[in-house]
């Protein structure tokens, strides 16, 4: 298989230097090609090079790592993000579907995030996910989620989704263009957005967007209701804390 051309960009010498000797010594489908200490640096190598990937520190001086991509109209090589950045941060890198790691490196991430390029590379499918990424960064709220159906990514409009429903190992996303399956678990999109007031567990087989609700009934069993069709329960053990939430968000 051809050798995976990659670049190093980060202001501090010592990362470089680890993460130069990790790929040197356990990831033999690299191969590096250089190493650069701010972003015009970087775009220079990329310039004169045919870069594949770029491991992009985030917090550099003079101008961050999300000021490589203002350089280029349509990126063609991938980016892992090695970052100390926030929690909030994280999610949004992991709702735009754009690997990183977490510093200090680790082995066992380096590894797994190279796998991922390596399997894009494979299925042939370039992924255009750094205008998401920033448009997550630069809100209050992440604005939209990268949904793995089928061999792709499709962006999906937080707004747009009236609600996850649980299905054993997989998650029917319901949205205001139908609905998809994907192969993950419910908890996993409650995890991802714990912090996003626009959604609450109302039920173990239910997280929704509280923001479309056209009525919440108490009559003949608490329930929910979208569009005067969809009609969802609200467990009674979560009535007290949901109704708590729709309060606290100015929504009764």
């Amino acid at each position: 298989m051809e050798k995976i051309k990659t670049l190093i960009v980060d202001d501090e010498p010592n990362a470089r230097s680890l993460l130069h000797n990790f790929i040197e010594e356990y990831c033999p489908e690299i191969e590096l090609i250089g190493e650069a200490e701010n972003v015009k640096s970087a775009v220079k190598i990329i310039n004169n090079n045919d870069i594949d990937l770029v491991f992009l520190d985030v917090e550099m001086p003079n101008e961050n790592g999300f000021a490589l991509f203002e350089y280029f109209n349509k990126p063609n090589f991938e980016t892992i993000f090695c970052t100390a950045y926030s929690q909030y941060a994280i999610r949004a890198f992991e709702v735009s579907a754009v690997d990183y790691i977490l510093k200090p490196v680790s082995i066992a991430k380096l590894k797994e995030a190279i796998e991922k390029v390596a399997e894009k590379r494979n299925r042939n499918t370039q992924t255009n996910n750094i205008a998401i990424l920033k448009e997550n960064l630069l809100e209050n709220q992440i604005r939209k989620i990268g949904i793995h159906i089928g061999d792709g990514i499709v962006f999906m409009d937080i707004n747009d989704i009236f609600y996850f429903e649980a299905d054993s190992s997989y998650t029917t996303i319901h949205h205001k263009k139908g609905k998809d399956l994907v192969v993950k678990k419910i908890k996993h999109f409650e995890n991802l957005l714990s912090s996003d007031t626009r959604f609450f567990r109302i039920h173990r087989s239910y997280f929704v967007n509280i923001t479309l609700i056209k009525k919440y009934s108490k009559k003949d069993g608490l329930s929910i209701t979208y569009d005067d069709k969809i009609l969802l329960p609200v467990s009674r053990e979560k009535k007290e804390e949901f109704e708590d939430f729709m309060q606290m968000n100015n929504i009764v």
